[in-house]
């Protein structure tokens, strides 16, 4: 991936902290379904579907069972790792310079 590419999707991610932490969830857990995002990040639905839509339009994440309605799961995206491993080094960065 070019660095120019992750700049622009770290630049999307860290524009909102719900997308960012959604990330962090799924990079943690190695599938989940929408329901247990929400509860794990104690937000709202509406919030969490909408965000959820982005990350996957963006292919930071992928619905695993895109053909069913109901209980989907969602893991993130070897991309999303990037632009996660990228965003650490973007902070260890930062601290090193205070």
């Amino acid at each position: 991936m070019f660095d120019k590419d992750l700049k622009k999707l770290y630049g999307f991610i860290v524009a909102s902290r719900l997308r960012s932490a959604i990330l962090q969830v799924l990079y943690k857990n190695a599938n989940l379904r929408q329901m247990q995002i929400t509860a794990k990040l104690k937000s709202n639905q509406q919030n969490i579907n909408k965000a959820v839509y982005e990350l996957e339009k963006a292919k930071l994440i992928e619905c695993l069972t895109p053909d069913k309605k109901r209980w989907k799961p969602y893991m993130i995206t070897e991309l999303g790792k990037e632009v996660l491993e990228f965003a650490k080094k973007q902070k260890e960065e930062a601290k090193k310079r205070k």
